[in-house]
C-alpha cells in the first residue's frame, strides 16, 4: 500500500465524485493533517465553476469568430475550455501540424513566424517574425474553416495563457463546419424573427433553409428587387425602404413588407452593399412562393394567413390546440363585413360566434338594470370576442356595436368549431376555461373531502359554491409567520407557466397562519401507479405516448432556464382521460438571467443525472437524462442502474459508473439508440444539449416510426392518441392512510400514495 508524507493529498476523488472511501488511512507516526470539510470543498469547486465559466463566456463574447453563437452554443464551448500556459519561446503550434484545437490569448503575446527550424532541444530559431497576436485573438480560426495544417510556428513571447477548446469538442458541440454553423446559426435567428415565417414550426423553417441563397456583393453593388426576405452574414447594407432611410448590419434582418401589405409592392426598393462589400442570405420571391407552396400555402395567402395565426395564438382557448387544429380553425375563419353602427353582437342572445377584428373599431354595451346600455370600453383592431361562444351555450353578456366607418371581421360558427375540435380535445378546453375564472375566496369553497398528503400539506378537494366547478386545495402551515421558501418558489413557477400537461395554479389564498394554493383536479392518480396496472412491459406505441408528452412539457419556452430536477412517475399524474399532468414544482429552480449552471444536490437518486451528483454544476440536461431513465423504465421494467439498490451512496456510485445494458428481451434498435444519447453520462454530449436542441429528440426515428400521417407531438397536443391507460373513475389516496380530517391540522410529511420501493428524495448523496 502506498505510504503517504509530508505535502501529500488524499481523500479529493470521494469528494468529487460522491463516492465511498476506497481505502482506510492510518496515522504511522504523530501527524499534522490539514483537511477541509466536503461542504467547503463543495462550495469551492461552486465558486470555481461559476467564476471560470462568467470569464470565459465574458471571453467568448468578446470574440468575433464566436459572434454568430446562441447563448446556449456558446455556453456549451465554456464548459469545454480549459486554459493552458506557455512560458517564454514556448511553441504553441509547429508549421504542419494538422489542428487539434483552437487557441485564443488570454494573457500574454504570441509570436507567429514563417520558416525556420526546431532543434534538436526543442527551440525554435530562423524563422521570420509576420505578426503578433495579443489579448483576445485566435489561433487556427483560419484552419477550422479550410481545414488544412498550420502554415507558419507561434511562439510564446514570454509567459502566455492561452484558452483552448479542441477541434473534437467544438464538433460534438457545433458540428462539423464552424463557418457553415455560424451562419445557418444568424440566418435561423433572422427567420425566427420574421412576422411570416416565425409562424412556422421550428421543422418547418429548417425545410425553407433550402431555400436560402448566400451571396456576396461587392462594395456599392444593389440586391436584387425580388429579395423577400435578407439577413446580412457580413459587410452591410443600406438603402431607402417606403422612403425611409434603412441601414443593415451584420446580423440584421429584413422582412419585405410587400409580402405583409401587398399593396406596397410597387414602391422602389433599394439596397446596396456598403464599402467593404456584404456577405448576405436571400429568399427571392419565387423562392418563397415554391417554400410556401410545399408547405401548403401560397405567397398570395402568406400575409392573411399569417396575421391570423398571430392572432389565434393570443386567443386562450387557440392557445392550447396543436399546430394542425390551430391552421383547420384559422382557415374556416369567414371573412364578415360591417357598417358604422351595425350590431355584431346582443346580449342576451344565444352565442353561436367567434370574432377577431381585422380592421375597424368596435363598442361595447351592457344594458343595467333599468334597460339602458352604458358603454363599457372600445375594441381595436387585432382585438377578439366571443371565446366562451365556441365551447358553451351560454347566452351573450353584451351587445357590441360599429363605431367606425366600417369594419371587418373574421369569424368561426360553433358548429363548424365543433366539427374541428371534438371529443377529449373540446372537453379539455372547457375545463381550462373554466379555471379562468378566479374571483372568488377561500370562503366560496366547500369542503368535500382529503384526498392527499405530503411534506408540504395536506391537499383536499374542493368544491365552489355556485359553479360547482371542482378544484384541489392544499394548505400548508406558515413557518414563523412566512410561508417556506419551497411553496414560495413551486407557486412563483406555476403561476407564469400554462401548458396542457402541466398542473394549472388557479390561485393562492393567505391567512394569518397558513397559506391555501388552489390548484385543478387531477383525478387519474399517479402515472407510477397506472404503468403497474398495464400487466406488461410498455410497448413502442404506450412508450411513445408517455415519452412524447415529457418531451411537449420539458421543450415549452418557460422551461428553458428551468431546472426541473425530480422527474420521475410519481411526479407525473394524469388526467380524467389518461393525459399526462406534471406535478411538483417544489424543488424546480429558475435561474437568474445570465446563470446557466445551479449546484445544490437534489433529487432522486436512481433518476438523478451523473453531474448532479458530481457537484461541478449542471443546467437543463438533467432532466433529458430522468426522461431517459423513464423511458428505460417503461419498456424494461426496471430501472437502468441501480434497480436492487436502496442504499444513496451505493445508488449514485451506480449511476455514475455502471455500464448501460438492455435486457435481452428488448429488441427495439431505434429505442436503444434514443436511450443510449439521453443517458450518455457527458452533457454536452447528451441528446438534446446540442446544436438542434429538442428537435433532435423530437426527430429521433423512435418518435417516427408509426406516425406517418402526421407527427406523434402533433397528435399528443391534439389530444387524438388513445392513452395507454384511461383512469376507471377517480383515483385518490385513501383517507385511513393519512389518518387526517378535514378539519384536522397539518399532519407530519410524508409521500402520499407512493409504493414505489426505493425512489426517495435526497439534498445530499455524499
Amino acid at each position: 500500500m502506498p505510504h503517504r508524507s509530508s505535502g501529500c493529498a488524499f481523500g479529493g476523488l470521494a469528494l468529487l465524485y460522491n463516492c465511498p472511501r476506497t481505502a482506510t488511512v492510518k496515522a504511522t507516526s504523530d501527524s499534522q493533517v490539514w483537511g477541509a470539510s466536503g461542504t467547503a470543498f463543495k462550495q469551492m469547486l461552486q465558486h470555481n465553476a461559476t467564476k471560470h465559466q462568467a470569464e470565459t463566456l465574458k471571453f467568448l463574447d468578446s470574440t468575433s469568430i464566436f459572434e454568430g453563437l446562441t447563448k446556449k452554443q456558446k455556453i456549451g464551448l465554456a464548459e469545454a475550455t480549459f486554459s493552458e500556459v506557455f512560458e517564454d519561446k514556448a511553441r504553441v503550434v509547429t508549421a504542419g501540424d494538422l489542428q487539434t484545437a483552437i487557441y485564443f490569448v488570454k494573457k500574454g503575446e504570441l509570436k507567429e513566424f514563417s520558416g525556420g527550424s526546431v532543434k534538436s532541444t526543442g527551440e525554435f530559431v530562423d524563422g521570420s517574425e509576420v505578426r503578433r497576436l495579443g489579448q483576445n485573438e485566435c489561433v487556427g480560426e483560419a484552419q477550422l474553416v479550410s481545414k488544412e495544417p498550420f502554415n507558419n510556428t507561434i511562439v510564446s513571447q514570454g509567459r502566455s495563457e492561452l484558452l483552448c477548446v479542441s477541434v473534437a469538442e467544438l464538433k460534438v458541440i457545433l458540428g462539423e463546419d464552424l463557418g457553415a454553423v455560424l451562419e445557418r446559426n444568424v440566418i435561423q435567428q433572422g427567420l425566427k424573427n420574421c412576422p411570416l415565417i416565425s409562424q412556422f414550426t421550428a421543422g418547418q423553417r429548417t425545410e425553407l433553409l433550402k431555400y436560402v441563397q448566400v451571396k456576396d456583393f461587392d462594395a456599392g453593388a444593389e440586391v436584387e428587387i425580388g429579395a423577400r426576405f435578407v439577413v446580412v452574414l457580413e459587410g452591410s447594407l443600406s438603402g431607402k425602404i417606403k422612403d425611409k432611410d434603412v441601414k443593415l448590419g451584420r446580423r440584421d434582418y429584413l422582412e419585405d413588407e410587400a409580402l405583409l401589405h401587398p399593396s406596397t409592392s410597387s414602391e422602389k426598393k433599394s439596397l446596396v452593399a456598403g464599402e467593404q462589400g456584404a456577405r448576405v442570405a436571400i429568399v427571392t420571391s419565387d423562392n418563397l412562393a415554391s417554400a410556401l407552396k410545399g408547405l401548403g400555402a401560397s405567397a398570395e395567402d402568406a400575409s392573411d394567413f399569417t396575421r391570423k395565426m398571430l392572432l389565434a395564438k393570443k386567443v386562450h382557448i387557440f392557445r392550447h390546440l396543436s399546430e394542425e387544429q390551430t391552421k383547420r380553425v384559422v382557415e374556416s375563419f369567414d371573412t364578415k363585413k360591417y357598417s358604422k353602427g351595425d350590431t355584431v353582437i346582443k346580449q342576451g342572445e344565444p352565442g353561436t360566434s367567434f370574432f377577431v377584428i381585422a380592421s375597424g373599431e368596435l363598442e361595447v354595451f351592457i344594458k343595467d338594470q333599468a334597460g339602458e346600455e352604458k358603454r363599457v370600453r372600445s375594441m381595436a383592431k387585432n382585438s377578439y370576442i366571443g371565446e366562451r361562444a365556441l365551447l358553451f351555450h351560454e347566452p351573450r353578456t353584451a351587445t357590441v356595436k360599429v363605431i367606425s366607418q366600417d369594419a371587418e371581421l373574421w369569424a368561426i360558427e360553433k358548429a363548424t368549431f365543433e366539427k374541428i375540435i371534438a371529443g377529449n380535445m373540446q372537453q379539455q378546453l372547457m375545463n381550462r376555461i373554466r379555471l379562468q375564472d378566479t374571483n372568488f375566496g377561500l370562503k366560496d369553497l366547500i369542503q368535500v373531502k382529503v384526498i392527499g398528503a405530503g411534506a408540504a400539506g395536506v391537499v383536499r378537494l374542493v368544491e365552489h359554491n355556485f359553479t360547482r366547478t371542482r378544484y384541489a386545495l392544499k394548505r400548508v402551515k406558515k413557518v414563523d409567520g412566512e410561508v417556506p421558501e419551497e411553496v414560495q418558489r413551486e407557486c412563483s413557477l406555476l403561476k407564469d407557466i400554462d401548458h396542457p400537461f402541466i398542473m394549472t395554479q388557479v390561485n393562492t389564498f393567505e391567512t394569518k397562519k397558513s397559506v391555501y394554493i388552489l390548484t385543478e383536479l387531477i383525478t387519474g392518480g399517479e402515472l407510477h401507479g397506472a404503468i403497474r396496472e398495464i400487466p406488461t412491459v410498455l410497448g413502442r406505441a404506450q412508450a411513445q405516448f408517455y415519452t412524447g408528452s415529457l418531451v411537449i412539457v420539458l421543450e415549452v419556452p418557460k422551461f428553458m432556464r428551468l431546472r426541473y430536477r425530480d422527474l420521475k412517475p410519481e411526479n407525473v399524474m394524469l388526467d380524467a382521460q389518461g393525459y399526462l399532468k406534471l406535478i411538483d414544482f417544489g424543488i424546480a429552480k429558475k435561474l437568474p438571467d445570465g446563470e446557466s449552471k445551479t449546484f445544490t444536490m437534489i433529487g432522486t437518486p436512481h433518476y438523478m443525472a451523473p453531474e448532479v451528483m458530481r457537484g461541478h454544476g449542471y443546467g437543463t440536461e438533467v432532466d433529458l437524462w430522468s426522461m431517459g431513465v423513464m423511458l428505460f423504465e417503461f419498456v424494461c421494467g426496471y430501472l437502468p442502474f441501480a434497480d436492487d439498490l436502496d442504499d444513496p451512496t451505493e445508488v449514485c456510485t451506480a449511476v455514475l459508473k455502471d455500464t448501460l445494458q438492455f435486457p435481452s428481451s428488448y429488441k427495439d434498435a431505434n429505442g436503444k439508440t434514443l436511450m443510449k444519447g439521453l443517458l450518455t453520462r457527458q452533457p454536452r454530449k447528451r441528446l438534446g444539449s446540442g446544436l438542434g436542441g429538442w428537435e433532435d429528440v423530437r426527430g429521433a426515428e423512435y418518435f417516427l416510426h408509426g406516425h406517418a400521417g402526421g407527427s406523434l407531438f402533433d397528435k399528443l397536443l391534439g389530444r387524438e392518441l388513445q392513452p395507454p391507460w384511461v383512469p376507471k373513475g377517480e383515483t385518490y389516496c385513501d383517507p385511513e392512510e393519512l389518518d387526517v380530517s378535514l378539519s384536522s391540522p397539518l399532519r407530519a410529511p410524508f409521500s402520499a400514495g407512493t409504493t414505489s420501493h426505493k425512489k426517495f428524495l435526497v439534498a445530499s448523496c455524499s
